[in-house]
């Protein structure tokens, strides 16, 4: 079987041999000239034949392009190198191969594959060229069409959709392309974070229509500040970056200080007038001793500082910031093992009545039992609470803890008014925090009457304070009392008289420490006392720590005292030992010494 297939591939050979020998040129150019432009050119490159199809393509007649320089149909895509390589090599009598753009007599590009075979006489030199085209003008087309796409495409995924300026994937393409390259040692490279101060605000007041009318104002303010050396791009929601390269690296905040004066102007949206500002933070380095991690990392704090120092304002990025994010993270590992360990507690605060027939209340305060430092107020972890989930996890913790501790109280059969429940913004973030509330206290037989919700003026301020007035209402409406705290150390607090549903008032320790001084601080005290009162409501003073302050403040009708003059923070389980509680004054006539100092 094997010997008679390699008879028969023998006989194919012998075959095809007898075949080639007997074929006539004449019938290989008819083959050629029924599928290929073929042309044939002398070593000068005057065209001596022409094929149907040669003539067809390039538009000419045959008599218009014999004897011609076939020149005449170089479109100009090609440059001379393109040229001298392909003759270098036909010259040298090897076949070239590759794709040409001709021009038609009309004018028209066509492209086609060629091979350009030399003719070599017997001594080796060559006599003519025999060039063997197909047509692929139309795959070329494709191509084209497709780079363009491509082309297109590729902008599309760097530009922002809103502003049309370069967006974050440009931002990290660029950074890294800059931090790849080598520069010389004089470079110098600032990396800036811009953020805007107004937007939320904008966004929550007048819709976010505006809001994207403001983010395309920013964005063409900040192109008349490009560059070659600088480079802006929109890498957040209302967050923009700007890289900057220059020798002179002092040249660097001239500039941002230009950038952060146009960024302060009037915006008109949704009815209102707005006044909007930016906060800047950038940082510098050497190019060549850049990381660009880590450079965005500084830029980061140092808008975060911009941010924290009260916005519209530059920062540039300094060692003790980085000192800085690192405590606040200790700060936050510490405080989450903290909760998961039940090291937190809550004590309790009297607040005492001038009316000796009403019962005393008492305010929720959080202690941290921390197992190096012992006991913390809330002044050694106040960084937790510029952290909105951490703050939050807290607020749970707290809200829970004193639910139960009023289900204890009443099961004990202790008489107390309520129980103030201090609360932050950042606990009405939920948007079923009403909800959330009264099904916990459905859990833990809370009636509503045991519980005072006591805010500050802070949370008033900022993107949800419409929804935070209408969840007050809700709880107000369920008998839940509502105490304005820290009262007159915010700056519209008169007005939040008139907008805020409140049962009480709660004047600030700073100006109870000047009660007795008959100063400015007895005028303003005197007048909230008259103003609450003709309001109906009622007002207690903190910080009460002398007798001398309890005698001046009743004398001007005071409602409610609390302060070291009564009673420190204690645990739950000491609150039956600071009353008396076989009636009034509540209070334990015979001296009394905490079990545990706090540190304040």
């Amino acid at each position: 079987m094997i010997r008679s297939q390699e008879q028969d591939f023998g006989t194919y050979i012998e075959s095809l041999q007898a075949w080639s020998e007997s074929a006539h040129d004449s019938f290989v150019l008819h083959a050629l000239d029924c599928s290929a432009i073929v042309a044939v050119t002398d070593t000068r490159g005057r065209i001596l034949s022409a094929n149907d199809k040669f003539v067809e393509i390039s538009g000419y007649p045959r008599e218009e392009l014999i004897g011609q320089d076939h020149r005449m149909l170089h479109s100009g895509i090609h440059d001379s190198n393109f040229f001298q390589k392909m003759y270098r090599t036909i010259a040298q009598g090897d076949v070239w191969h590759g794709e040409i753009c001709n021009r038609r007599k009309n004018g028209q590009l066509y492209w086609v594959d060629t091979t350009i075979v030399p003719r070599c006489a017997s001594n080796g030199k060559v006599t003519n060229y025999v060039a063997i085209r197909f047509d692929i003008t139309a795959r070329k087309h494709a191509e084209q069409r497709l780079t363009a796409n491509k082309v297109k495409l590729q902008v599309a995924v760097n530009t922002d959709f809103l502003t049309n300026i370069s967006n974050r994937t440009s931002f990290s393409q660029y950074l890294k392309d800059l931090f790849t390259r080598e520069h010389p040692d004089n470079r110098y490279v600032c990396l800036c974070l811009l953020d805007i101060d107004t937007f939320k605000a904008i966004n929550d007041t007048s819709g976010h229509e505006s809001g994207d009318r403001l983010l395309k104002r920013i964005a063409n303010r900040l192109k008349t500040f490009q560059s070659p050396d600088c480079f802006i791009a929109r890498i957040g929601g209302d967050e923009f970056a700007i890289i900057l390269v220059s020798d002179e690296p002092q040249t660097f905040e001239i500039q941002l200080r230009k950038i952060l004066e146009t960024m302060r102007f009037r915006f008109r949206g949704g009815g209102l007038t707005h006044h909007c500002s930016a906060s800047l933070g950038y940082a510098v380095s050497r190019l060549n001793d850049s990381r660009r991690r880590e450079i965005l990392r500084c830029a980061d704090l140092a808008l975060y500082e911009a941010k924290a120092e009260g916005r519209n304002r530059i920062k540039k990025y300094a060692h003790f910031m980085k000192e800085k994010t690192e405590r606040r993270s200790r700060m936050r590992k510490a405080i989450q093992i903290g909760l998961k360990k039940k090291q937190f507690k809550l004590f309790y605060q009297l607040v005492l009545p001038r009316n000796t027939e009403h019962r005393p209340s008492f305010e929720a305060l959080l202690r941290w039992d921390h197992p190096e430092r012992g006991l913390l107020g809330p002044l050694y972890f106040h960084e937790a609470f510029e952290d909105a989930e951490l703050s939050i996890a807290i607020g749970d913790f707290v809200l829970r803890q004193a639910l139960m501790d009023i289900r204890h109280l009443t099961k004990h059969k202790i008489p107390f008014d309520r129980i103030a429940i201090n609360v932050t913004s950042d606990d009405f973030r939920d948007h079923n925090f009403t909800e959330r509330l009264f099904r916990e206290m459905h859990r833990y037989s809370v009636p509503p009457d045991k519980i005072t919700i006591e805010i500050t003026e802070k949370i008033l301020f900022g993107m949800h304070n419409q929804h935070i007035l209408d969840e007050l209402q809700k709880l107000h409406r369920a008998g839940i009392q509502i105490s304005l705290d820290d009262f007159g150390t915010g700056f519209a607090s008169l007005t939040h008289l008139r907008t805020v549903i409140f049962d009480h008032v709660k004047i600030d320790r700073v100006f109870t420490a000047g009660v007795t001084e008959r100063g400015i601080d007895t005028a303003i005290i005197r007048g909230v006392i008259d103003i609450v009162h003709s309001m109906g409501r009622v007002v207690v003073a903190e910080g009460v720590e002398t007798a001398e302050q309890a005698d001046a403040l009743a004398v001007m009708g005071c409602d409610f005292f609390q302060g070291w003059h009564f009673s420190k923070a204690i645990p739950l389980s000491q609150i039956p030992h600071i009353l008396n509680l076989g009636g009034p004054p509540w209070i334990r006539n015979d001296p009394f010494v905490l079990d545990m100092e706090v540190a304040e």
